[in-house]
């Protein structure tokens, strides 16, 4: 994407007319776009179409350094595209939409660009630009344009932030992984786990999402054995992080020896499988998404058994991004992963909005904006 789109225009009222936006995007209506299943690769791709849209239509004219300052630390929360304060989102069928907006209360008037000149640009002058794609056939389905006080006043208000903890794993440790014996980096369960763990294994009885019951929790020895060793080499199915993360979620429950039907829903809670104390991830780059929950902090997480953040064996599939292929796993209590790994200092959140499917279908082959 064009460099010009980090600079914001020189002032708030030079940003290309939102009603005029249909007219300069109505081409990439029918537009071939394929989807690699990589959501920052396909984002990244969506961007560059967008920004050649806006190029060839001409940008507004840019501040220049010093007439401006962008307001939150690390520029989070600040559109992709300030010059013209879009962000672009991609839709694929399902029955729902759910749009994530990350690090601002989107229909809110907090600054995001102040201008030396007291002008300024904020979270509700953002427009969202959500483009449909249709999969099968790879082209451009329908684009639209929606501000987010529309987005609130047609389906409702954005849900509270969520927050979103991070981890960080240097290609250093990613490369020791790899050129070890097994391939696995693993530490003994925390203190107060190690006297409820078992090494023997016997069938699961409980239902997954149960809370662990003292005795019946595998040690990590055991799941390096049952499940750690067994995954290097899996393949994962080449699609976005969350159902690459649900597709590993299964594939060590299976492992594990508990009966799901394929469409059965996954616990859908912190940790991943309760009854086993375990929390699954896949990094393919070098931030790992803790979710809401990390074990930077101790966090009560079972009551009954006094069991914390600390106490949680996480499994993480360090996978290939070029083939989706487990080439690495860490397999350690919550309490490890700060000694060996860094967590990221300011915490990112998130606030959703979901959108009927429906909505989006109405206007099949148009570019729209709030309509």
């Amino acid at each position: 994407m064009d460099k010009a789109f980090k600079t914001p225009p020189k002032t708030s009222t030079l940003l290309t007319d939102i009603n005029k936006l249909p007219q300069i995007f109505k081409d990439l209506v029918g537009k071939e776009f394929k989807l690699t299943g990589k959501t920052r690769t396909d984002g990244a791709n969506l961007r560059k179409l967008i920004a050649n849209q806006l190029l060839t239509n001409g940008l507004p004219e840019g501040a220049l350094e010093g007439e401006y300052e962008i307001v939150p630390p690390k520029k989070k929360g600040v559109p992709k595209m300030v010059r013209e304060f879009i962000d672009s989102y991609i839709i694929t069928s399902r029955t729902s939409y759910n749009l994530q907006v990350w690090n601002r209360i989107p229909n809110c008037k907090t600054i995001l660009v102040k201008y030396e000149s007291g002008d300024s640009l904020k979270c509700d002058d953002i427009r969202y630009v959500l483009v449909k794609v249709d999969v099968e056939n790879s082209i451009v389905e329908s684009i639209f344009i929606l501000t987010a006080d529309y987005i609130e006043a047609n389906f409702g208000k954005f849900g509270k932030p969520t927050i979103k903890h991070q981890l960080l794993i240097s290609n250093k440790v990613r490369k020791q992984i790899y050129s070890s014996l097994d391939k696995i980096l693993s530490f003994p369960d925390s203190r107060k786990l190690s006297y409820l763990v078992t090494d023997h294994y016997e069938k699961p009885e409980d239902y997954m999402a149960k809370e662990a019951s003292v005795n019946s929790l595998y040690s990590i020895n055991l799941l390096i054995e049952l499940v750690a060793k067994k995954l290097i080499g899996k393949k994962l199915d080449n699609n976005t992080t969350k159902n690459r993360g649900q597709a590993l979620e299964r594939m060590v429950l299976d492992l594990l020896g508990y009966e799901m039907n394929e469409d059965e829903n996954l616990a859908g809670n912190f940790p991943d499988i309760p009854n086993q104390l375990l929390e699954v991830k896949v990094q393919d780059t070098q931030t790992v998404d803790l979710g809401k929950f990390s074990p930077e902090k101790e966090e009560l997480v079972s009551p009954e058994n006094n069991l914390t953040t600390f106490d949680v064996r996480y499994l993480i599939a360090l996978t290939n991004p070029a083939t989706d292929i487990i080439e690495g796993i860490i397999l350690a209590p919550g309490e490890k992963l700060g000694e060996l790994f860094t967590y990221v200092s300011d915490v990112s959140y998130k606030c959703q909005r979901s959108i009927p499917m429906s909505f989006f279908d109405t206007y099949k082959g148009q570019c729209v904006v709030n309509p």
